[in-house]
């Protein structure tokens, strides 16, 4: 169904295009064809726009409140940027909205925002209505009498159907949800979103020990369905999309100890092939796509020791080199891509309490070559990190040298090498996950501090604040987290309080 909404939007899109290429104003909304939307009710209470799971609330330009429930499933190539006004477009037929995941406002066709493809989700509600008694005096003047009439109203209960681009809705409404269920238990694992929408989960431990077996997401029937196995169990690995759209999974830990094989997996045949092994085996490392589409491999721990060598995979060779050392051995650290290209790595330790680190270093893929750069506030390990649309970078949560969970978080700036705090986190937490939402926020997910954490809350970037989300509905830790095509977040397997989890559920 994806593939074929896909293919009608590029074609109707490029027929538009021929058709008219002249400047009009906004085009006028049909609201009897056109599925319409409260874009502020959706946005700050997650709520669907529409029964159909692959469509959202765009926001119109000119009205920023109230916006288009239209199809996701398209690609921000396959459409143009409204006019300089930021209003109107110059093709007939389509209508200017914000798309946060395209980057800029886009003019989208009013075809594809259409009831049939988009039907209107409903809820219904019962309103009590209630009018106080009153008396209703009429008087006629009459040859014969005056004629006074007393008249009591009614009270009665009455069904009323909300659409849900009325703001008529609870400031409590859900926004978790369960979907389908993973074939396996797993924690450890890893989650990547592929070209084509689905998510792949690779291995892990479950309850009959180390799995190479993964198997794949689909957004659009919320359905899982096994794929190929590895060559090899591994936990504690990682998992790239490469720029050819293959997943490139590195090390971890397996039935053999620690693993220095790698391999692909190709979408298309749903098949995985062994590739060169890197120099070192290793696991709790972190694996970077840089902006030449090489995978830069950094850190990690194998057999009592702690790397702080790198080392990078070229996909058009299949080949690993070395590259510089850090300057720091690390373990349990985070390494995030730059916008001007280098990748900041920080934190991390030597896996105890007494070992993190509070030490940052950049690695320049033109040099081959690391450098220190600000320390963090805190020392921490087992964190987060995440680069946001302004190009700085929000580490959250971890623990610190004394064993403390940590509740606070830090932004680091590029431009100036510095550290300086924000606001902290309601709840303390480790071994969570950070996401970057379409909107720009951040929504942090679950973990551990006394016990297990159900709990998520959102980051905003132009306040500094964290306010608190709906809980998941299960504890987890060890899990993961990954943003859909359609903005929605899908959250898979961990550990929590009833042990190894096979569930996974939507924000």
């Amino acid at each position: 169904m994806a593939n074929i909404f896909s293919s009608i939007f590029i074609f109707l899109f490029y027929v538009l295009t021929l058709v008219n290429a002249l400047e009009q104003q906004q085009q006028p909304i049909n609201s009897t064809t056109t599925a319409t939307c409260n874009f502020t009710a959706c946005n700050s209470q997650r709520l669907s726009c529409s029964s159909n799971v692959d469509c959202d609330c765009f926001s119109l330009t000119s009205n920023p409140n109230i916006g288009i429930c239209a199809s996701t499933i398209c690609s921000c190539a396959s459409v143009v940027r409204c006019n300089v006004d930021n209003v109107t477009c110059s093709i007939e037929g389509t209508i200017c909205v914000n798309s946060t995941r395209c980057g800029q406002p886009i003019c989208y066709p009013l075809a594809l925002a259409n009831k049939q493809i988009c039907p209107p989700k409903i809820v219904t509600t019962t309103t009590l209505h209630t009018t106080t008694a009153a008396h209703v005096t009429s008087t006629t003047k009459s040859t014969t009498k005056d004629a006074t009439t007393t008249e009591k109203a009614t009270t009665k209960p009455t069904t009323t159907v909300h659409f849900v681009n009325t703001t008529n809705q609870s400031s409590t409404a859900a926004r978790w949800f369960y979907t389908g269920n993973m074939t396996n238990a797993r924690e450890y694992h890893t989650a990547s979103l592929l070209s084509n929408g689905k998510v792949l989960v690779s291995g892990g431990f479950g309850y009959t020990g180390y799995l190479h077996s993964a198997e794949l997401y689909d957004p659009s029937s919320g359905t899982w369905t096994t794929t190929g196995n590895m060559n090899n169990t591994r936990q504690f690995h990682t998992a790239s999309v490469l720029s050819n759209g293959k997943v490139l999974v590195t090390g971890g830990f397996g039935y053999t100890g620690a693993l220095n094989s790698t391999e692909l997996y190709d979408p298309s045949t749903g098949t995985w092939t062994t590739t060169s092994n890197m120099n070192n085996a290793r696991y709790y490392h972190t694996a970077s796509i840089l902006s030449n589409g090489k995978i830069l491999v950094t850190g990690g721990y194998n057999n009592g020791s702690y790397f702080k060598s790198t080392e990078l995979y070229d996909p058009s060779t299949g080949i690993w080199t070395a590259t510089g050392n850090m300057n720091k051995e690390r373990t349990f650290h985070t390494a995030s891509v730059l916008s001007n290209g280098q990748v900041l790595v920080t934190g991390g330790g030597r896996g105890g309490f007494n070992g993190a680190l509070n030490s940052t270093e950049l690695y320049d893929p033109s040099t081959g070559t690391w450098t220190t750069t600000g320390n963090m506030t805190n020392a921490r390990e087992y964190h987060t990190a995440s680069v946001l649309s302004n190009g700085k970078v929000l580490v959250t949560g971890g623990i610190d040298n004394n064993g403390n969970v940590l509740k606070s978080a830090e932004l680091y700036n590029p431009s100036a090498g510095t550290w300086t705090t924000t606001g902290n986190m309601t709840d303390a937490r480790y071994i969570h996950t950070a996401s970057v939402l379409s909107n720009g926020k951040i929504l942090v997910t679950g973990g551990t501090a006394n016990g297990y954490l159900s709990s998520t809350e959102l980051y905003d970037p132009s306040t500094g604040t964290w306010a608190a989300t709906g809980n998941m509905n299960k504890e987890r830790t060890f899990h993961t987290a990954s943003v859909l095509l359609n903005g929605k977040v899908l959250v898979t397997g961990g550990n929590g309080n009833t042990g190894i989890i096979n569930s996974a559920e939507l924000y």
